[in-house]
C-alpha cells in the first residue's frame, strides 16, 4: 500500500466510488474535510488499492490522545462497496502492523462493524457524535401530530414577515457573493449570544473556517450550495450544504437570528424543499453533547444516525 499526498483531482475517484455506496456519514465531503481543523488536511494521505480508496492523517496536534490510541496516523473508514470492506479492514491491519504502527480507524459505521471480528478489534463508540439522519419527506412536508408546533412556528414565520418596511417582506433565495459580509455579520451576531465552553470554542473557529471556505467554493462546486432568509435588508437566516454522490444532503451549517420567531424551523424546511426532495436521507451532523443540539436535532424526528466507532486492534 503507497499512501501519498492527497490532491484535488483525488476527490472525483473518492465520489466515484461513494457513488456504489450506501455511505450515510459525511466524512469523505472535501468541505468536512478541508474545513475541520482536527483533520490537519495538509497531511491527508491517500492510498489506492484493489478497487479501494484508504485516507489517513496526522490529527492537529491539540487533538493527539495518547491514552485513547489517538497518537499517530488516523484512518478513515476504507472506502469502497460492502462486500470488500472486511478484507479492507484487513488489508489495513497487515500495512499497519508491516510499518510497526497502531491501527486506529475512526468514524467506522454500524455496518461495517457488523462485518469485523470483535475477537480481534477493540470497538468504541461516542453517541455525542453520531450524525442525525431524516427522511427528506419528513422535513419538507411536516406531516402529521408530531410535526405540529413545527408547522406552526413557519405559519407564524411567514405570516409575520410577509411584509416589512420596504414593503417586500421576507425572501428565501440562494447566497450571493454580494451577501459575504452579511452572512458574517449574522453569524458573529449568533455566536455573541452564546456561551461556550472551551472545547465548544475551538469548534466554532472550526465552523467559522468552514463557512468561510464554503463561500468561496459555493458557485464552482456543484456538491456545494448555500441559501440565505433576508428580511428588511438583513440576513436573518444561512443555510449551507451538499448532496453526496451515495445520495445524502447533508446540511453542513444552519444558523439564524432568533430574534426573528420561527427563523429555525423556517429555514429547515426551506432548505430541506429546494435542494432534499430527491435524497435517500439527510445528514444533519451530530450534537456534540450539547443539550439544547441535541432537543433541537430530535424534535424534527430522525429515523436513525450515522453512528461513529473508533476501531484499533486488541
Amino acid at each position: 500500500m503507497q499512501f501519498r499526498r492527497i490532491e484535488d483531482a483525488d476527490f472525483c475517484e473518492i465520489d466515484k466510488i461513494l457513488a456504489k455506496t450506501e455511505y450515510n456519514g459525511s466524512e469523505y465531503s472535501p468541505l468536512y474535510l478541508k474545513g475541520w481543523k482536527f483533520f490537519n488536511y495538509e497531511s491527508m494521505q491517500i492510498a489506492y488499492e484493489n478497487g479501494v480508496i484508504y485516507l489517513r492523517f496526522l490529527p492537529h496536534a491539540e487533538y493527539f490522545d495518547e491514552e485513547n490510541g489517538v497518537e499517530g496516523y488516523v484512518y478513515l473508514p476504507p472506502l469502497t462497496t460492502i462486500d470488500k470492506i472486511k478484507a479492507a479492514y484487513d488489508n489495513l491491519e497487515d500495512f499497519c502492523l508491516s510499518q510497526g504502527e497502531k491501527m486506529y480507524v475512526m468514524s467506522t459505521p454500524e455496518e461495517y462493524v457488523q462485518l469485523l471480528d470483535s475477537d480481534k478489534y477493540n470497538l468504541v463508540i461516542n453517541h455525542d457524535y453520531d450524525e442525525y439522519l431524516y427522511d427528506p419527506h419528513d422535513l419538507i412536508y411536516l406531516e402529521g401530530k408530531k410535526y405540529h408546533s413545527k408547522r406552526n412556528h413557519i405559519k407564524r414565520f411567514v405570516e409575520t414577515y410577509s411584509t416589512s418596511a420596504d414593503g417586500k417582506g421576507y425572501v428565501f433565495r440562494s447566497y450571493q457573493p454580494s451577501d459575504y459580509e452579511r452572512v458574517m455579520q449574522l453569524i458573529s451576531g449568533w455566536q455573541s449570544t452564546k456561551s461556550f465552553d472551551e472545547e465548544y470554542s475551538d469548534t466554532e473557529a472550526d465552523e467559522l473556517r468552514l463557512v468561510k471556505m464554503a463561500l468561496s467554493r459555493v458557485g464552482t462546486c456543484p456538491r456545494c450550495f448555500a441559501d440565505v432568509i433576508e428580511y428588511d435588508g438583513k440576513i436573518i437566516a444561512f443555510s449551507m450544504g451538499e448532496i453526496t454522490p451515495s445520495g445524502v444532503g447533508i446540511t453542513h451549517i444552519e444558523k439564524g437570528d432568533i430574534a426573528y420567531n420561527g427563523v429555525y424551523p423556517a429555514i429547515c424546511q426551506m432548505f430541506a424543499k429546494k435542494h432534499f426532495e430527491n435524497c435517500r436521507l439527510v445528514n444533519r451532523q451530530e450534537d456534540m453533547g450539547l443539550e439544547g443540539l441535541r432537543r433541537s436535532k430530535r424534535s424534527l424526528y430522525p429515523v436513525g444516525w450515522a453512528q461513529k466507532y473508533a476501531v484499533t486492534l486488541k
